[in-house]
């Protein structure tokens, strides 16, 4: 795979804290696998057409899990939405010991409906905000928040992901309110589909005698893919020709 263009913009921030590593369902990162996978929609469109999302169709991919574990004298909360029309949040609290885990997923998937190879180029904007806390305070990972962008096609192969914010209380609170733009471009074959879709996470845990909290907000996500076909085998065969 070659990717042909890459841009990632960011203002607007005010952090304190990183790292962050959470494993939620089915092992590895939280929510780099979809938990449900929709129906693709077909591209069925020319080239050089723009599909935006969601002004012209709410997205396909919108998810929200949670988990709650509270300690033997603790207790826990998880709480998580996603709107098909571009926001979400998710917001998770432990006393006294436990674990929490909110998260959601927002995205669309596509199929290439074409017998032509068709390039995607892929810009993405989107507003956040995120808090982590703990207390006491200390050198304990007890809240972490994240929010990532994965791009998986049928065979659940992972083509691209991104990292757009990490915040744990590890490194003491963290607070921001950010927006990103994001611009890449991926093949993708004839027949096949693909699932491109953020990930935002709070991962809540923490021993007794503890209190921790996190949550993380989209305010808004939209996205506009523009289709480029790739010439017909036969077309470029009479080329070299």
């Amino acid at each position: 795979m070659t990717i042909r263009s890459l841009r990632i913009e960011s203002c607007c921030v005010v952090v304190a804290g990183v790292s962050l590593l959470l494993v939620g369902c089915g092992g590895g990162e939280f929510g780099s696998e979809l938990a449900v996978r929709p129906s693709p929609r077909a591209l069925s469109r020319g080239d050089g057409a723009t599909l935006h999302l969601p002004r012209e169709e709410p997205f396909s991919i919108a998810l929200a899990p949670t988990r709650e574990t509270p300690g033997l004298g603790g207790t826990a909360e998880a709480d998580a939405r996603a709107s098909k029309a571009g926001s979400a949040d998710a917001a998770a609290r432990v006393d006294n010991g436990g674990s929490a885990l909110a998260g959601f997923q927002l995205g669309h998937s596509l199929k290439n409906d074409s017998d032509r190879l068709a390039n995607l180029h892929v810009h993405l904007r989107c507003e956040y905000e995120t808090e982590a806390e703990a207390a006491p305070p200390g050198p304990l990972p007890d809240a972490k928040v994240g929010l990532n962008l994965y791009v998986r096609d049928g065979r659940n192969q992972l083509l691209r992901s991104f990292t757009l914010a990490q915040h744990s209380t590890e490194e003491g609170a963290a607070s921001s309110k950010d927006r990103k733009d994001i611009d890449f471009t991926f093949p993708l074959g004839a027949r096949e589909w693909v699932n491109i879709f953020l990930t935002g996470s709070v991962e809540i845990e923490t021993p007794e005698g503890h209190t921790a909290r996190g949550s993380i907000k989209l305010l808004k996500l939209e996205m506009e893919i523009t289709t480029e076909m790739a010439p017909p085998v036969q077309k470029a065969a009479d080329e070299q020709g």
